[in-house]
């Protein structure tokens, strides 16, 4: 089933750059708030929104702390801007009980909890790998024996949960495929005495709640109340509350756009049907709760892009619309595709569609790319669930 009205495709998807036209990659994080901070599929929903964006400019955001990686939208970790951290942060809060998991399952109790930030921090002045930080703490005499939670995957998710809640900084690895983190004082990494990176006091809440609704409808909208809620981890009432700061225009009886947006809809030209590429978990499919995906796919494929967890799978997207899937492996240096397109293409979109691949593997560092064209792409669900919180 299309969307009931194109323009509302056409004028989201030119919100969230996927045109091409951020001015770089912090542009391309800021159009749509954060990116998930997976790899690789961060850095390439920042490709696909940066025409021209190279693998080093990517790198450069933590480099040049001008990004850094939190928790923050659904408890799920993002690459987002420095400048709306502190925002991000407030907006998205949740009580710190509810990942004292990890520290239960780290073995330290709440008593010990603060000796054991407190050598933590101590010993992440400079970034560090889970191994490094865990030698630095035996050169304090902590290993496994003095400090049980120093040991095997334990000092992980002490790591993860300082990460969550602000203590500690994850950076990635130079390679944009590699997950593995290291970690240093979010504090001393951004030279700034408060909690939150680039502020002096702490954001309020409700304010940043309202900045966020705001910053929601400009990138994702026309969007309906539920919309808002599902994608920032709200209550209905909370998304209510939030959005009853700004002036908003009620469209077809379910969406909302920001007044001063309207004018700017009404004059959207459709999409030409470009091809676009885009991996898991992009900003662009991981916006909308199951009813709302209506603008980007036809529902009656929807099983064949998202899975069972409601993960997102890596798109083939004609005019903004998902008319395929695919993922990838590496193999002895070759990026491995599979390829499941479900809506007939012309040889023209098919070789767009092998372009857009090399450039990709071009981008991730790959000597070059294989295709199968497979009757579905399964996905492995080990591997697609997205950490909370970033881990080792």
């Amino acid at each position: 089933m299309p969307s009931p009205d194109p323009r509302i495709t056409a004028f989201s998807f030119r919100r969230q750059r996927l045109d091409g036209s951020a001015a770089g990659a912090l542009d391309a994080v800021a159009a749509v708030v954060g990116v998930y901070s997976a790899m690789p599929g961060g850095p390439l929903s920042i490709r696909a929104r940066a025409a021209g964006v190279t693998a080093d400019a990517v790198r450069d955001l933590e480099r040049s702390r001008s990004a850094l990686r939190m928790r923050a939208m659904r408890t799920s970790a993002f690459l987002v801007p420095v400048a709306s951290a502190a925002r991000i942060a407030a907006a998205t809060a949740v009580p710190e009980s509810r990942f004292r998991w990890l520290l239960r399952a780290a073995g330290v109790t709440d008593a010990e909890l603060p000796a054991v930030r407190g050598a933590v921090l101590g010993v992440a002045h400079e970034p560090g790998t889970v191994g490094e930080l865990r030698a630095r703490l035996a050169a304090r005499g902590l290993d496994q024996e003095t400090a049980p939670w120093t040991g095997g995957p334990a000092l992980g998710r002490v790591l993860s949960y300082m990460t969550g809640f602000g203590q500690l900084a994850a950076i990635g690895q130079e390679s944009l495929s590699s997950n593995a983190l290291r970690y240093v004082d979010r504090r001393s990494w951004f030279g700034d005495a408060s909690d939150e990176p680039g502020a002096t006091t702490r954001a309020d809440p409700v304010e940043s709640r309202a900045w966020l609704a705001r910053a929601y409808l400009r990138a994702f909208g026309p969007a309906r109340l539920e919309d808002l809620a599902w994608w920032a981890g709200w209550s209905r009432t909370t998304a209510e509350t939030a959005l009853a700061a700004h002036d908003t225009v009620e469209l077809d009886g379910r969406r909302r756009l920001l007044s001063d947006d309207v004018a700017v809809l009404e004059a959207t030209p459709p999409l030409s049907d470009r091809i676009t590429l885009l991996p898991k978990w992009d900003a662009w499919t991981m916006g909308y709760p199951l009813d709302g995906r209506d603008r980007l796919l036809d529902m009656t494929v929807h099983d064949r892009v998202f899975d069972g967890d409601g993960n997102g799978l890596a798109m083939v997207l004609r005019a903004g619309r998902a008319i395929g899937a695919w993922s990838h492996r590496g193999e002895r240096g070759t990026m491995a595709v599979d390829l499941d397109l479900f809506e007939r293409v012309t040889a023209n979109e098919r070789g767009a569609i092998d372009a857009e691949l090399a450039g990709i593997a071009a981008f991730l560092g790959y000597r070059g790319t294989t295709v199968r064209e497979v009757g579905t792409v399964i996905p492995d669900r080990r591997r697609m669930r997205r950490p909370l919180v970033p881990v080792d």
